[in-house]
C-alpha cells in the first residue's frame, strides 16, 4: 500500500485495493480526519468508520458498494454533512435512503451519480435508461426521505411533493395519471 495523502484534516487512500481501513491507520488518523477519500477500492465493511468523531466529508465513489456495505456500519454519524457513493451499485432506492437516513441524520450533501437507483441521464451505468421512474421522482423522494439535505447529485434539493409515485403509462408510452403538485 502506498503513503497516504494526507494533512492534519484529509486522509486520501484512493486505489489502494482495501476492503476495509486497516487497523493501524484507523488509530493514527480517526481522531483528527475530517475529509476521508477512499474512492476506486474494493470495500466491504464499513464498520471502523464510527471510529472517525470529526469525519464531515466522506467519498466512497467507485467501491462497488451496494446496500449490504452500509450495514456494516452500525453507529450513526451525525457530524458528517457530504456523502459522495458515485459510481457504485446501489440499486433499492427506500433500502438505501433509509440505511442513510439512520446512519448519516444531519447530511447536506449526497451524490449517488452512476448507481442503478440514480436516473441521473449522465450514462455511468448501462442500466440507467431501464428505471420506472424518472431523475424528478428520485430527487423528491430523497429530498422527503433526508429533510437536512441541501444539495442532491449536481444541485440544489427541489422539495416538490407528489400525489402520485410513478406515472402510469398504458401500452404506448403516453401517461393516463397526471401527477400533481402541491
Amino acid at each position: 500500500m502506498q503513503r497516504p495523502q494526507n494533512n492534519d484534516s484529509q486522509l486520501i487512500l484512493v486505489q489502494q485495493n482495501l476492503r476495509t481501513l486497516p487497523p493501524e491507520l484507523v488509530r493514527r488518523h480517526a481522531d483528527h480526519v475530517e475529509q476521508l477519500d477512499l474512492s476506486h477500492n474494493c470495500l466491504k465493511d464499513l464498520s471502523w468508520l464510527a471510529d472517525f468523531e470529526q469525519l464531515r466529508h466522506l467519498v466512497l465513489d467507485s467501491n462497488r458498494m451496494h446496500e449490504a456495505h452500509l450495514r456494516t456500519l452500525t453507529c450513526p454519524l451525525p457530524q458528517l454533512e457530504v456523502l459522495m457513493l458515485n459510481k457504485n451499485e446501489f440499486s433499492d432506492l427506500p433500502t438505501t435512503m433509509r440505511l442513510i437516513r439512520k446512519l448519516f441524520p444531519n447530511l447536506q450533501y449526497l451524490s449517488l451519480h452512476g448507481n442503478p437507483i440514480c436516473p441521473d441521464g449522465l450514462e455511468l451505468q448501462p442500466f440507467s435508461t431501464y428505471l420506472r421512474y424518472d431523475y424528478e421522482y428520485y430527487s423528491n423522494y430523497i429530498a422527503q426521505s433526508l429533510s437536512k439535505l441541501k444539495f442532491l447529485d449536481h444541485g440544489l434539493v427541489q422539495r416538490t411533493y407528489k400525489y402520485e409515485s410513478f406515472p402510469i403509462k398504458n401500452y404506448n408510452g403516453k401517461q393516463l395519471i397526471q401527477t400533481t403538485s402541491v
